[in-house]
């Protein structure tokens, strides 16, 4: 029997409660199908924290119905704290913030990136998103990215192969060629995390990726 994913999700989370039931464990991370508002509480009328996007993974703290209280680590350049990312040095973008919400923001450990010598510190940020399609993994993510960027991603040129380029240099190549596509922001940005995932540098994202 299939269950709908909002209850799938309330199954998993009665697990982490303690209550009995034969669903599948709580998966440790669950990712984001699609952008979604990042908000400080459920129905939060005030204006939104920011948005997440598209294969952000998310630890479930909390629910509220169809929203989610989640956390999510990722990495901040010094200067910039409003733009995380999912790695050091790669462009692998998971949240774009408003400026008050940099202020809940916790910061951690700093590392160096050795090829330009930015300072990078792990953030942690916290709030609310109202989706009910969270996944378990990124497997289903792909399968929807794969078949939009073999069709739309051919018509003026031979089809590129994810591995040969690195996950900033696709960044680069979906400024220019995403609009090309014709497809709607939100499948520019499904397409660009599908190929940055499965970049020649995709081992650099650590303990972001899962395949």
């Amino acid at each position: 029997m299939r269950y709908p994913s909002h209850l799938f999700i309330s199954l998993m989370f009665a697990i982490a409660l303690g209550a009995p039931t034969q669903a599948q464990e709580l998966p440790d991370v669950a990712y984001l199908d699609g952008t979604f508002v990042l908000s400080a509480a459920p129905g939060d009328d005030e204006p939104p924290m920011g948005k997440l996007l598209v294969s952000a993974p998310l630890q479930l703290i909390s629910q509220d119905g169809d929203w989610f209280q989640v956390s999510m680590q990722g990495w901040t350049q010094a200067g910039a704290e409003r733009i995380i990312y999912a790695a050091p040095g790669i462009r692998v973008l998971h949240a774009v913030l408003s400026k008050s919400a940099v202020e809940t923001l916790v910061f951690s450990e700093k590392t160096e990136d050795p090829d330009t010598f930015l300072i990078w510190t792990k953030t942690e940020l916290q709030g609310w998103v109202n989706a009910p399609d969270l996944k378990p993994g990124l497997q289903d993510i792909w399968a929807r990215a794969e078949p939009l960027f073999a069709k739309r991603c051919t018509a003026c040129h031979q089809r590129r192969i994810p591995h040969h380029y690195t996950a900033n240099q696709w960044t680069s190549h979906l400024k220019v060629m995403g609009p090309r596509t014709g497809l709607p922001k939100d499948d520019q940005f499904l397409i660009r995390a599908y190929l940055q995932y499965h970049a020649k540098d995709a081992n650099r994202l650590g303990s972001a990726i899962v395949r």
